[in-house]
């Protein structure tokens, strides 16, 4: 598994219209509310493969609290009220952990591009946003994770892949 840092910016057009709702929702702060949030405003079409964790102290005990249809379908598994850490392989539950500590701590949204490859080659990529909510304005309670399998997404991770050389392994 190979995760890349990737720009708000240069993210497709459906993450970056997520983050455009959180961002106007946070106004001036540092997070908008879970209560704030309506997910049928995000794009359609990544509701299926959205994602909700309730962030817990320690950290290692945060679950699910929202888990998209077409997650079930791809990990063949359903995480609703389970821990996000105990996803497979062992390698995305600790980028997983890495991930959600470095957005409580910085209290940021992250953009990731992760490919996935076996010894036989390519298995899957994927472009996603994770955004902080905050029901108290200081810490992050819950963490939005929306993920693109889109063409688009596909077409923006081909022309960049060269930023894997530099890739969070």
């Amino acid at each position: 598994m190979r995760a890349a840092v990737v720009a708000i910016e240069d993210l497709p057009s459906g993450l970056k219209t997520v983050h455009e709702c959180w961002n106007t929702l946070r106004g001036a702060g540092m997070a908008p509310a879970w209560a704030d949030i309506d997910l049928m405003s995000f794009p359609p079409k990544l509701l299926p493969t959205t994602m909700v964790v309730d962030i817990r102290s320690p950290l290692s005990e945060s679950v699910f609290r929202y888990w998209g249809s077409k997650l079930t379908e791809i990990h063949g598994v359903e995480m609703t009220s389970r821990c996000p850490y105990d996803l497979s392989p062992p390698d995305l539950g600790r980028q997983l952990l890495a991930d959600h500590r470095e957005i409580v701590e910085k209290k940021i949204p992250l953009a990731r591009h992760y490919s996935f490859l076996s010894s036989a080659g390519y298995i899957h990529s994927h472009s996603l946003i994770r955004l902080p909510l905050s029901d108290d304005g200081v810490n992050v309670n819950h963490i939005i994770v929306v993920v693109d399998y889109s063409p688009e997404a596909m077409a923006l991770m081909r022309l960049g892949r060269e930023k894997f050389a530099e890739a969070v392994d």
